[in-house]
């Protein structure tokens, strides 16, 4: 029974590795075609529909698509280091060192690149309300994985404090 769970573990934490090379490799291809994508979107109205009209410079729609363009290409830079603190996960876990210090250092880099692009999209969504939605699933998942950061955190304490009573 413990082989079937270290093999469903396993299948697991390669699935992850899977689509985290995949989202590496997608990522790549949007910064090659992103200006490209984001034109097309752009022209065909995908992303234009409202922004802030208060703001008198969005009304121009060449404004509004660099502003988006921009938002697109820092939150494409920020998936990089998510994807290696990820990995970096992976592999930690894959040596059975799941409750370490070094994994709560990745999650909290993982969170910060989340609320970085939530910021940023937050600033980009006066030219495309497209992009305060990506701002809310940035601040929700930064959110998430802080939680479980802290979580690991005290248990790590714990553990420690554990130790030295035995």
């Amino acid at each position: 029974m413990n082989s079937s769970k270290n093999t469903r573990y396993t299948s697991w934490l390669n699935l992850t590795l899977a689509v985290s090379v995949a989202t590496f490799i997608c990522c790549l291809v949007g910064d090659i075609f992103g200006y490209s994508f984001c034109k097309f979107c752009f022209m065909n109205n995908f992303f234009t529909g409202s922004y802030l009209r208060t703001f008198s410079f969005l009304s121009d729609r060449n404004t509004r698509f660099y502003i988006f363009l921009t938002c697109f290409y820092l939150c494409t830079a920020l998936v990089y280091p998510i994807i290696f603190c990820v990995i970096g996960l992976i592999r930690n876990i894959k040596k059975d060192k799941i409750f370490e210090k070094a994994n709560t250092r990745l999650m909290s880099g993982i969170a910060l690149c989340c609320f970085a692009i939530c910021v940023i999209c937050t600033l980009g969504a006066i030219a495309s309300h497209v992009l305060a939605v990506v701002a809310l699933i940035g601040l929700f998942v930064g959110l998430i994985v802080q939680c479980v950061r802290l979580v690991m955190d005290r248990a790590i304490d714990m553990r420690d404090e554990l130790a030295l009573t035995v």
